[in-house]
């Protein structure tokens, strides 16, 4: 199971939102370099990525990820506002070591194919964001009328091999992580799924564990808010999952 710490980035700076509102945002670096290298030494292998300002539509950070995935050694998985060959393009071609397709996977399934056959499916994942089974789009501003589960096996059909999946009701909140409904998107679609949102205590981390050792179709976990709050440390978390007889890289 790959643990993905986070970095969201507006304006250049590390924060976090709570349930992807754009009012409700804390910041917490002005050097997200530095956070990247803190998280490497701690022994992570991945890094997870989000440009919320190209996701909000409000320019991006794409120069900022590019020196991320360079300057340091971990591989870097990024997502938001990901909504066209070129876009994808920009990052993988530049050290990304995966982009994360939303909105567009949604609204454009040729886009998907096309991004599949040229990259592969290592390299391209689907971010499936949703309040309860309705997916969200543009920076979660809309909602979709296509069910979660419906449109997770859409897009294995697709050849989709990752899905990174964000309840987003409890992003930012810390009170826990939906493992039910990544479990049963894990189990309709047959494809990877990384989890994401509401992960507060080391208990969140080795439920998600407990789940991936008996379904390896839960495949990874993404933690931010409260690495940066001290919640745990990056290190307890390597070592939470260690203990449920998993690896925390591919």
């Amino acid at each position: 199971m790959i643990l993905f710490p986070a970095i969201d980035l507006r304006h250049g700076r590390a924060v976090r939102l709570q349930q992807g509102e754009a009012a409700q945002e804390t910041r917490y670096s002005e050097r997200p370099l530095e956070i990247a290298a803190s998280f490497a030494g701690a022994g992570a292998e991945w890094l997870h990525v989000v440009d919320l300002d190209a996701a909000f539509g409000e320019g991006s950070n794409r120069a900022l990820i590019r020196e991320l995935a360079t300057a340091t050694p971990l591989r870097v998985q990024t997502g938001g506002g990901l909504r066209s060959e070129a876009d994808v393009a920009e990052v993988l071609e530049h050290g990304v070591a995966r982009a994360v397709i939303g909105t567009a996977a949604v609204e454009n399934p040729e886009l998907v194919r096309r991004l599949l056959a040229r990259w592969g499916a290592e390299r391209i994942a689907v971010g499936l964001d949703a309040r309860g089974r309705r997916p969200a789009l543009r920076g979660w501003r809309q909602e979709s009328d296509a069910d979660l589960l419906a449109l997770g096996a859409q897009l294995a059909g697709l050849g989709v091999r990752t899905l990174i999946y964000t309840d987003i009701e409890r992003d930012g909140m810390l009170g826990g992580p939906n493992v039910e409904t990544s479990a049963e998107l894990a189990r309709h679609t047959g494809v990877e799924v990384v989890v994401s949102g509401g992960v507060g205590t080391l208990a969140h981390v080795q439920a998600v564990a407990t789940a991936a050792a008996a379904q390896p179709g839960i495949a990874g976990l993404i933690i931010g808010k409260a690495l940066y709050e001290g919640r745990f440390t990056l290190v307890e978390a390597i070592s939470e999952i260690a203990d449920c007889g998993l690896r925390t890289a591919d």
